[in-house]
């Protein structure tokens, strides 16, 4: 593959994620490319099943892609992380939920406060191979008073390529099929 140019563009270039949205690997039914493969433009669901949409403090959510090469073997860790508030029922009930999925494997929808929208945990070279799982949840109630009280989930897979822009219409990915 020839190199290719990147031109560095005027657009805004902040910083977050805006939307968060999980699935189950085994609720997706399809999921369909452009022809270049830079981007997918529609995903089919099981029947009854959509996106659940995770919503986390403002500025605390990150999406990290880290590129390594081992012995000439290049690998992808896609990283995503969210803070859920308040350690306590409602929570641990997520959480609890998203460990159990993670058992099976996640697919993630991202969309970045500059608009971008990744779908993560599926690859054109490993289809639902290599999903999301969870690497960690850390719940903490705050030792003051003026202390916050939180849960961070991590979730994380690794794969050979960079996660794909997902150019579909989002709003049709949160309801049922």
């Amino acid at each position: 593959m020839a190199l290719s140019n990147y031109v560095r563009t005027r657009s805004r270039k902040n910083g977050g994620i805006r939307m968060l949205g999980l699935i189950e690997r085994s609720e997706v039914a399809t999921i369909t490319s452009q022809g270049s493969t830079t981007e997918f433009t529609a995903i089919t669901f099981e029947e009854g099943c959509c996106f659940s949409k995770y919503e986390f403090r403002e500025d605390e959510a990150v999406y990290k892609e880290s590129v390594s090469v081992s012995n000439g073997a290049r690998v992808v860790t896609h990283e995503l992380s969210f803070l859920l508030d308040k350690m306590g029922s409602e929570s641990s009930v997520a959480v609890s939920a998203i460990a159990e999925a993670a058992d099976e494997g996640l697919i993630a929808i991202v969309q970045t406060m500059n608009g971008d929208t990744f779908l993560v945990g599926y690859s054109q070279e490993f289809g639902k191979e290599r999903p999301l799982r969870l690497a960690s949840s850390d719940g903490t109630t705050g030792k003051q008073l003026s202390d916050g009280t939180s849960e961070v989930v991590t979730l994380t897979s690794t794969d050979v390529s960079k996660a794909k822009i997902f150019a579909g219409e989002l709003d049709s990915l949160f309801v049922p099929a």
